[in-house]
């Protein structure tokens, strides 16, 4: 195997990982970005809003602070939302100090880029910044591998192009990876946007937490052939949101939060998928009436203006709406500084669980991944500047072994992959229940089985099929498994069998780790308060099942 070896390797492209570099360099230190795809476009950040929440003009940290704890639904970890409050302005102002192209508007930071891709802007911004310290980019390499031995991290890692397989080594790692939305059939992320992160954290040794709550974007767009574009939700609310019968959206389901699609996406995407998906109702989105004045409520709003009335007529006629799924709340368990549980492992972004809780208010994931990608990238400077060096070389045979591992198995098609988004949109979802959930587990088991059955050598697109579909479809079990697990419904995790939120037995976290057998070992953790103590109830003996191993 080809061998390189960085101070530090950050594996994911997007806004985190692009700031957890600056920190990196600005240390001092070698730092190589590796992404499976071009880097900074094949991105979550490229293709986002570009809308910044934590500007320190015109917003009052507390009430930043609490809208994102009232969203979290009373699982927030409060020392991350803290960071978050205390450091997003800081983040946003280095961004100006930058160049980046943006509008500072009501206490948000709006990014100048091209609809549909508004966070170009963002990560031109990072790209250039990174260009002038040095960083080393490597794209098209997909990481299937994380081991740590002796204070020394490896990774192995398969390059397309090239069909060659590469050992990388470094002091520190940090995992950027973004979410899991890719795992839904109607996803606004890039189609692969599956889960790597998580996989790969949870097999180096880290613990994973709030994984069953899956945020679905409810007002995405679902005209025949188009993307599922998301439709600005400050805009949106200007405009009737109404069924085939005419009956408006928000009073048949007593929403009452304003922009609805900011602050109540759980609940309005719940609406969405009975109205869409159950009573095969189209939900319909009128914006022919809107002034130019409402188009312009915000930067996002008006650069979609142009957009939506010329490429699809929303000038003319009701545009179909349906949810897409968009953001993954769960993630790797860090410290304040993205420290996972394994020495020189860090992570960042939408690869992390906890800040969010069980929803996420809009506007946060971008100012998370730039004040968490800053303190992971200094973290793992620090970590690294300590690092051996000699000793590196030794970690190559057991990459090897790893990557020989990958490359034995059975070709699989598009369709296998598409059978799998398919399962988990309609059982792993928007709405869930146990009957759903053990018929979703077990057709992943089924496809986990088709994937692994060993046949022949493979490479080039085949191998890259076949690597990511096992990927995700474990991070789609855990996801599954976690949604099993937590009988209540809250914030974005909907149980029809446990409609209500259960705080005395369930305020707080499904964690998992990987036993050395490799089985899944569960545990609940409850949520602590801001005074530091756990709820009244926690820890109780009644409907929570016993957490253990798999199953």
């Amino acid at each position: 195997m080809e061998h390189a070896s960085f101070d530090v390797i950050v594996i994911g492209s997007g806004a985190a990982g692009l700031r957890a570099a600056v920190s990196v360099a600005e240390a001092g230190l070698s730092v190589c970005v590796v992404s499976k795809g071009s880097p900074g476009k094949s991105t979550c950040t490229w293709f986002s809003g570009g809308v910044m929440a934590g500007s320190a003009v015109a917003d009052q940290p507390d009430a930043h602070r609490q809208r994102t704890l009232t969203a979290g639904r009373g699982l927030n970890d409060s020392g991350l939302v803290d960071i978050l409050v205390g450091e997003a302005p800081l983040r946003l102002n280095e961004l100006v100090r930058w160049g980046i192209q943006a509008d500072l508007i009501d206490g948000y930071l709006y990014a100048q880029g091209r609809p549909p891709v508004f966070g170009e802007a963002i990560v031109n911004c990072l790209l250039h910044r990174n260009q002038t310290l040095g960083t080393r980019y490597w794209g098209h390499l997909l990481v299937t591998d994380i081991i740590f031995r002796d204070g020394v991290a490896g990774l192995s890692a398969y390059e397309k192009s090239s069909g060659r397989w590469v050992a990388l080594t470094a002091g520190a790692v940090i995992i950027a990876t973004g979410g899991a939305a890719g795992l839904y059939l109607r996803t606004d992320n890039p189609g692969r946007i599956l889960g790597d992160g998580y996989r790969l954290a949870l097999e180096a040794g880290a613990a994973l937490q709030d994984m069953e709550f899956v945020q679905f974007y409810p007002l995405c767009l679902s005209e025949p052939g188009a993307p599922p574009l998301v439709i600005p939700p400050r805009m949106a609310d200007r405009g009737p949101l109404l069924n085939d019968d005419g009956e408006d959206i928000y009073q048949k389901y007593a929403i009452t939060e304003r922009p609805a699609g900011e602050r109540a996406r759980d609940r309005l995407a719940q609406a969405l998928f009975k109205e869409v998906y159950r009573n095969g109702s189209h939900v319909w989105l009128d914006l022919r009436g809107l002034s130019a004045e409402d188009w312009r409520i915000d930067p996002f709003g008006a650069s979609m203006q142009g957009f939506l009335c010329k490429r699809h007529g929303a000038a003319d006629h009701p545009l179909r709406v349906a949810p897409a799924a968009h953001h993954t709340m769960g993630g790797v368990r860090i410290d304040a500084v993205g420290a996972t549980s394994v020495p020189g492992l860090f992570a960042a972004g939408e690869a992390v669980g906890g800040l969010h809780g069980a929803n996420r208010m809009g506007g946060n994931a971008l100012s998370e991944t730039l004040v968490f990608g800053a303190r992971a990238g200094s973290a793992a400077a620090a970590w690294a500047s300590r690092s051996k060096h000699e000793d590196r070389q030794a970690l190559i045979p057991a990459l090897a072994d790893r990557a020989r591992k990958w490359t034995i198995g059975t070709p699989v098609g598009a369709e296998l992959k598409e059978r799998l988004r398919r399962i988990m949109w309609e059982d792993g979802g928007i709405i869930r229940a146990e009957k759903g959930l053990s018929r979703a587990r077990d057709a992943v088991k089924d496809i986990q089985q088709e994937a692994s059955v060993p046949s022949s050598e493979l490479s080039g697109n085949q191998l890259l099929d076949l690597i990511e579909l096992r990927s995700a479809a474990t991070v789609a079990a855990v996801i599954l498994e976690a949604a099993s697990k937590r009988r209540e419904s809250r914030g974005a995790h909907f149980r029809e069998d446990f409609p209500d939120q259960n705080d005395a037995e369930w305020r707080g976290h499904l964690q998992i780790r990987l036993a050395p057998s490799g089985e899944n070992v569960w545990q609940f953790e409850p949520a602590t308060k801001s005074d530091g103590s756990t709820p009244a109830g926690s820890g109780g003996n009644s409907s929570r099942p016993p957490i253990g191993k798999r199953g």
